[in-house]
């Protein structure tokens, strides 16, 4: 069966992209919202639906607050940010960008560089993301 990809269509007919419905499992140890609590926010019990917007809505607020100019609260978020997701490569690649606002391009390097490997070997990341991954490593590159 072939890989499918963050931003195609998710195979079980929400219509949403796989990367918003059913690319993240449920993990045992997270708790899962049940239909009688209304405050909790929803989990679908077969695809994780809802880590999945935890992820990108904590991710879109790191970005925010570094082009806010505000980068030591977006280096504490974005730690706190791979601690609860450890395999993504989002964290990392956030961090590298902090790295390099701060002029610290070597480890940016090293970081996007790690992001890009975790990228690559899960298969999840469309082709968009790869390319801008390479082109950022290559500027890297030639200024470290």
């Amino acid at each position: 069966m072939a890989k499918i990809g963050r931003n195609d269509p998710c195979p079980c007919g929400s219509g949403k992209k796989h990367k918003k419905c059913c690319s993240v499992t449920n993990d045992a140890a997270k708790p899962v919202a049940s239909q009688s609590d209304s405050s909790a926010p929803h989990v679908c019990d077969l695809c994780g639906e809802g880590l999945e917007d935890d992820l990108n809505d904590r991710a879109d607020l790191i970005l925010h607050e570094l082009l806010e100019g505000r980068v030591d609260e977006a280096e504490a978020l974005c730690h706190a940010f791979i601690h609860d997701f450890p395999e993504e490569a989002e964290g990392l690649d956030l961090l590298s960008m902090i790295f390099e606002e701060r002029g610290q391009r070597e480890r940016a390097l090293e970081l996007l560089k790690q992001a890009s490997d975790i990228s690559l070997a899960k298969h999840y990341s469309d082709t968009e993301t790869r390319q801008l991954m390479r082109e950022r490593i290559q500027e890297l590159e030639v200024r470290a």
